[in-house]
């Protein structure tokens, strides 16, 4: 971890990092500030493309055990890194993942909804392609972690702050 506490004060635009870990996800992510003072994550966290006829498996999306987030501000600038273990959400991930696939298998992708899940989302893209048992294009997507689950990332680490 030291070597990624040496990020902190950087600039986003002067780190490359290899984004791929065998045991966390690694995130750059930018956050703002609400009127209130609160931080809110400023965009979703794409995990994978969705290819409708070849879904991965839920295993192979989440086969990491957390997420290593560099948060950083509209400048660009490194402000915190934090570890989110994802094994407490795994049974909502796993039933946002159900309803995707089952959309998907009974040939309504063109149907599916971000509002329709809780943490994962299968996130529209501006192409339309065709999806398996129908004859109607769907927009074609990506899974993200919704930002309402960034935010609850956010409000779970604040609040352990806090704490100590």
């Amino acid at each position: 971890m030291d070597s990624f506490e040496r990020l902190i004060g950087k600039n986003v635009s002067e780190v490359s990092l290899d984004e791929s870990s065998d045991s966390f996800f690694i995130s750059f992510l930018e956050y703002k500030y609400k009127v209130c003072g609160r931080k809110y994550p400023a965009e979703k966290f794409k995990l994978a493309d969705i290819d409708y006829f070849n879904l991965i498996s839920f295993s192979e999306l989440f086969d990491r055990e957390a997420i290593l987030i560099i948060w950083h501000d509209e400048s660009g600038l490194i402000t915190d890194l934090e570890i989110y273990h994802l094994s407490n959400d795994l049974e909502v991930l796993l039933n946002d993942y159900g309803h995707i696939r089952k959309c998907i298998d009974e040939g309504q992708a063109h149907r599916l909804r971000e509002g329709d899940t809780k943490y994962l989302g299968a996130s529209r893209l501006d192409e339309k392609v065709p999806q398996p048992h129908s004859d109607r294009l769907a927009d074609k997507r990506e899974f993200v972690l919704k930002k309402k689950y960034l935010q609850k990332i956010i409000n779970e680490i604040s609040t352990f702050e806090i704490l100590q």
